[in-house]
């Protein structure tokens, strides 16, 4: 049976960004505080990437590529191409997650869990880093700087979160989840603070797509 590399649901849902600033960070500043301060001057972000898992013994298992992007303001857009297809796009107020193998697209409401997830460096509040995550430096020289990320709560989708800065531009996201799965994003072309189409985090269903809606009862 194939299976799917891919976010899941719950690993997609964010928060509203908190507000931009351009203060300047000493460099003796906390792992936090420089982290921190790195992704507020992130207010968009766009990208294309190769993403694979590796299991216990180090042997890459699935590839895929794709691109993302992000706004601040909660709204984000995630795709892989073929073989492993697939589309993740949220308004801030519910994410759908769409398969076109499957024809079926599945729509939640954004919830709090988004906090947990690797999704907050992009489309998140920046302030609730601290609140959900220890925050270690790992390693850093005059144009890279790497950082561990450990969830607070049990309630995380993943162990361990290795975020890889060459100047103030992301280039690399390792995560390890409970299993000891190792997944890495490495970004090939990423651009920062640009403007998007009215239409880049709105998704367009194909006629005949099965839809499954998760939301709340009103």
């Amino acid at each position: 049976m194939r299976t799917k590399f891919k976010l899941s649901l719950t690993g997609l849902l964010f928060l509203v960004f908190s507000s931009l600033s351009s203060a300047e960070t000493p460099s003796n500043a906390s792992a936090l505080t420089q982290l921190v301060h790195k992704l507020q001057k992130i207010a968009t972000f766009s990208g294309t990437f190769v993403q694979y898992a590796v299991d216990q013994k180090g042997a890459r298992i699935q590839e895929s590529r794709g691109e993302l992007k992000a706004d601040r303001s909660g709204l984000f857009y995630w795709r892989t191409f073929e073989p492993l297809e697939q589309t993740v796009v949220s308004d801030g107020k519910q994410v759908t997650v769409y398969d076109p193998d499957l024809e079926q697209a599945t729509i939640q409401a954004v919830g709090k869990q988004a906090q947990t997830t690797p999704a907050i460096l992009f489309s998140g509040d920046t302030a609730k880093i601290g609140e959900m995550f220890d925050v270690e430096l790992k390693s850093a020289t005059n144009q890279s700087q790497q950082f561990l990320l450990k969830p607070k709560t049990t309630e995380s989708l993943f162990e361990r979160l290795l975020v890889r800065f060459e100047g103030d531009n992301i280039q690399e996201l390792r995560i390890t989840d409970a299993l000891g799965q190792e997944s890495t994003m490495s970004f090939i072309q990423t651009q920062v603070n640009q403007s998007f189409d009215e239409n880049t985090f709105v998704l367009e269903l194909p006629e005949g797509t099965d839809i499954i809606r998760d939301l709340p009862v009103r």
